[in-house]
């Protein structure tokens, strides 16, 4: 080191190091850019997202030009059609234009970055749009039923197909879904966050046991869960169908769902609040309830959401487990029950459009009861872990300063009791006797409850402004109880009265082919305190419902004893008899069109239908339809055949019908190429062969539903003449033996069962029916049943039979009044004698002289004739097989479908000049 002097002082310095050698440095280069020229413009970085005005007219240039280009490729290029095809098509295109836009002005980057935007806004706008769509499709078709005030305060135990909107409403609906969800929650709650902590909590051998069981449940399908609580409930226990049931299957569904988000939710918990826990001194449980449970609070809430999501809509194990029930049932341990989802199912399958609309509107009523739900479990759900409002940091701090304080009165002695007593008495307030609930709330804010109310006070203002909220609590707290109260007698003045004590509530299931008639029937007695539950399942449901005793009564249109595709159906071991309760026609309901007018007016040979329902007749234009329609030019547009899935005796009507007439060789041979064995004989589930334009759906609900929907046309079905009316649908006119085309009104029928034979139970042979001599009988006429049970057994008992025995009086002698209305044909007076001394023989009737001449049946005469039968009009010369043809529309689309309609008629109404003629075109 040296030293210099300077003549302003003295200073030392270092000596320099010597520089390092040039091999040994590091070297570095810099760039520096020079400022700009004057003048030149400086460029501005852009991130690929950020959009400028080129890109919207990209976006629109692309949108025309996939429009343009698709319709060209549809149209003029290549042999494409359908507006799904079209969308997909227009969208590819889109994508393609777009992206060759962007690229003009962009980079690579900028042009996936658009595509990647195009895309992800595609799918949004898609899932909006399917969202936007089904609420507001139910929105419109609920429209006509939602401004009733009765839709919320009545049940459906008054509104049956012909009753207005004014009656009837979901009442017993709501009741029944909150009480079956609020069981399913109260199984599912405890049990799924309690298992979710078990896995959360518990690791080991067992909890991933628990765990895979847990995943595979939520596949279960719900119709098994319906089954497992049906079997164990109503079949091993015998407790019959309840809201109760209904609520456990419901939890079998929601349970998995619950377990596994509470599981992942609990994962997420930081494990270092469980450690802090532990280091405290606290042990597992307290750990789980103290820290664990409060920081996930807010998703075990969702977990909670999702699986009541999963819970309200389900429709198979409420079937199964609680049945379809009219009336308001408020007890979930007795008796059907219905739920929402399962009354739309029921509604929207009826043909009449007042039901129709009473079921979306149920289905607008489920939206919105599951939005209330929805934000219940929000505020219920709270903050997230760690976000406190206004109330809890106030409470937090008066904590602390209590705690500092206890330290104080330790370390300070009477000078420190005294200001733990006073911090105590300031935050807690002061509590008056006999106001627990104002208590309550004094205690859960720092401030007295005085504070504020006084003009004179100096409190501060968050004490003032504590006291405010605790005004605004105990005013929503009130209100809430108010609204409760209100909302409790609302709906005890607006729930149906109890029944009679004469009548107990029966249930039966069975047959949809007389659903409609059933369903009026139940509907009307109910002034007299009967309780009807019928489930229209179809007929084979029905006959083994009622064979396992799960029901009261069942409904079929065929017996017990007959051989199906090679198995035999052996009779029920509990006692039973047959009584027949209505006559109808099995009618074709056709949906068809020529230049845009709706066919009204074909007519079918027995071969034609044959080859229809057989597939051997496949397009409209057939020669054999031609020949029956003379004066129509029918399209070359393909039949779609639709045949019922399940179980039903309208099946087994039309099979008979075809294996007992010269129609057996086309359906032999159909049963063949359908991989069954010839000869094929009566059947009640219709063979479908696959590869077939065949549509196969369940109930008559759903075969006349599909058929009277416009984007359907060319669909054919067959069905009970009501439902066509019902739904204002036009059926097909059938040839009978005598040559004349005659639709199924009700004189046609009755015309028909004269040729009928009953045997001595009271079942039926149809083979006189179908070739019925008479020019005015329509051949494909039968009648319905009930099976009674004749002893006490299987559940039945006396006070159930004086209830069966009640009701099938009533139907028998003023129920037949309403047939005709209903597309229905009235009992002759033999069949109504029948059943009169079948009656008797159910155990606990009241017997009833009922005085036959009083019942006013449209059949009935002084001389035992059939009215109605006698009466019936001739068809006219324009019916009869020929060159000619009449021009007036039949069922639905004919008029007024009342009774006494002839053939030349018009159809039921009487003349019908407002039908619209498929004329030749």
């Amino acid at each position: 080191m040296t030293t210099s002097a300077t003549s302003s002082g003295t200073s030392s310095t270092p000596e320099t190091p010597a520089p390092a050698p040039a091999q040994t440095q590091a070297r570095t280069t810099v760039v520096v850019r020079g400022p700009l020229p004057p003048g030149a413009p400086r460029r501005q970085r852009r991130r690929p997202g950020a959009a400028k005005p080129a890109d919207r007219y990209a976006v629109i240039g692309a949108l025309a030009g996939s429009v343009g280009l698709t319709t060209l490729l549809f149209h003029y290029l290549l042999p494409f059609d359908g507006p799904l095809g079209f969308v997909v098509t227009a969208w590819l295109c889109f994508l393609g234009l777009y992206a060759l836009l962007v690229a003009q002005e962009e980079s690579g980057l900028a042009v996936r970055d658009r595509l990647a935007a195009a895309v992800v806004h595609s799918v949004a706008a898609l899932v909006l749009a399917a969202l936007v769509l089904v609420i507001g499709y139910v929105a419109v078709r609920s429209w006509d039923a939602l401004p009733h005030g009765n839709f919320y305060t009545q049940d459906m135990s008054d509104a049956d197909s012909l009753a207005p909107l004014t009656t009837g409403g979901v009442l017993h609906a709501v009741i029944g879904s909150l009480e079956q969800i609020g069981i399913a929650l109260a199984i599912t709650v405890p049990l799924g966050i309690g298992t979710a902590v078990f896995l959360s909590e518990v690791p080991g051998a067992f909890s991933r046991f628990v765990r895979t069981l847990t995943e595979a449940m939520t596949a279960l399908p719900s119709v098994l869960a319906g089954l497992f609580i049906y079997a164990v409930f109503v079949l091993v226990l015998g407790w019959g169908r309840s809201g109760f049931a209904a609520g456990c299957a419901l939890s079998v569904m929601m349970l998995p769902i619950i377990i596994r988000a509470a599981d992942v939710v609990l994962r997420l918990v930081p494990a270092s609040l469980k450690e802090a826990s532990y280091a405290l001194g606290a042990g597992r449980l307290r750990t789980v309830l103290g820290v664990v449970l409060p920081t996930a609070r807010s998703g075990l809430m969702t977990a909670v959401i999702l699986g009541t999501a999963r819970g309200i809509g389900e429709t198979s194990p409420v079937l199964l487990t609680a049945g379809y029930n009219k009336a308001f049932n408020a007890d979930p341990f007795s008796g059907p029950q219905v739920s929402l989802p399962l009354l739309v199912f029921t509604l929207v399958r009826l043909p009449s459009q007042a039901q129709i609309a009473r079921g979306f509107g149920a289905a607008a009523v489920l939206l919105g009861l599951v939005v209330l739900l929805f934000v219940l479990a929000r505020v219920v759900g709270g903050r997230p872990a760690g976000v406190l409002n206004a109330r809890q940091q106030r409470r937090r701090a008066a904590a602390s300063t209590r705690l500092a304080l206890r330290f104080a009165h330790t370390a300070g002695g009477n000078q420190g009791r005294g200001e733990l007593r006073e911090s105590r008495r300031r935050a807690d307030g002061p509590a008056r006797p006999g106001l627990p609930l104002r208590g309550w709330l004094v205690a859960q804010f720092p401030a007295p409850l005085e504070v504020a109310t006084s003009p004179a006070s100096k409190a501060s203002p968050s004490d003032r402004r504590d006291a405010g909220v605790r005004r605004r609590l105990l005013a929503l707290l009130r209100g809430a109880a108010a609204v409760t109260a209100l909302a409790l007698v609302l709906v005890w003045g607006a729930a149906p009265r109890a029944l009679a004590s004469d009548y107990v509530p029966i249930s039966g299931a069975g047959s949809t082919w007389s659903s409609n008639a059933m369903d009026a029937w139940a509907t009307n007695v109910k002034q007299y305190g009967m309780q009807i539950n019928f489930d229209a399942t179809g007929s084979s449901d029905g006959r083994a419902k009622f064979k396992n005793g799960a029901v009261d009564f069942a409904v079929s249109e065929i017996p017990y004893g007959i051989t199906d595709q090679g198995v035999y159906e052996a009779p029920p071991p509990r006692h039973f008899a047959y009584m027949p309760i209505v006559a109808g026609g099995t009618a074709f309901m056709y949906n068809l069109k020529i230049n845009g007018r709706r066919v009204t007016n074909l007519r079918l040979s027995g071969d034609t239908i044959a080859g229809i329902f057989t597939g051997t007749i496949t397009k409209w234009n057939d020669p054999a339809i031609a020949a029956d329609n003379p004066e129509l030019t029918l399209p070359a547009r393909p039949i779609v055949p639709v045949v019922r899935s399940d179980g039903s005796g309208t099946t087994a009507q039309l099979t008979t019908w075809m294996s007992q007439t010269n129609e057996a060789s086309k359906w032999n041979a159909y049963c063949v190429r359908a991989g069954r064995s010839s000869p094929c004989g009566v059947t009640s589930f219709y063979p479908v062969i696959p590869g077939t334009p065949f549509i196969a759906l369940s109930g008559s609900q759903g075969v006349s539903g599909f058929v009277a929907q416009d984007q359907n046309e060319g669909s054919i079905t067959y069905v009970e003449y009501s439902y066509a009316l019902n739904t204002g649908f036009p059926v097909a006119k059938m040839l009978n033996a005598s040559g004349y085309y005659v639709e199924p009104t009700a004189p046609a029928v009755a015309v028909g069962l004269t040729s009928a034979q009953i045997n001595s139970d009271l079942t039926q042979k149809l083979n006189g029916v179908y070739n019925s001599p008479d020019r005015r009988a329509y051949p494909l006429s039968s009648y319905s049943y009930m099976i009674l049970p004749t002893a006490v057994e299987s559940g039945f008992n006396t006070d159930k039979g004086r209830t069966l025995g009640a009701f099938a009086y009533y139907f028998l002698c003023q129920g037949q009044q309403q047939a005709p209305a209903l597309g229905y044909s009235p009992l002759p007076i033999n069949l109504v004698q029948a059943g009169l001394t079948q009656i008797r023989r159910v155990p606990g009737v009241q017997a009833q002289n009922i005085t036959i001449k009083n019942c006013n049946n449209p059949t009935f005469s002084s001389d035992g004739s059939n009215t109605l039968a006698k009466t019936a009009p001739y068809p006219p010369a324009c019916d009869k097989k020929g060159p000619t043809q009449c021009s007036t529309g039949t069922g639905g689309a004919g008029g007024s479908g009342g009774a006494g309609a002839g053939g030349g008629s018009g159809g039921p109404g009487g003349s019908s000049g407002a039908a619209t003629s498929g004329g030749a075109g």
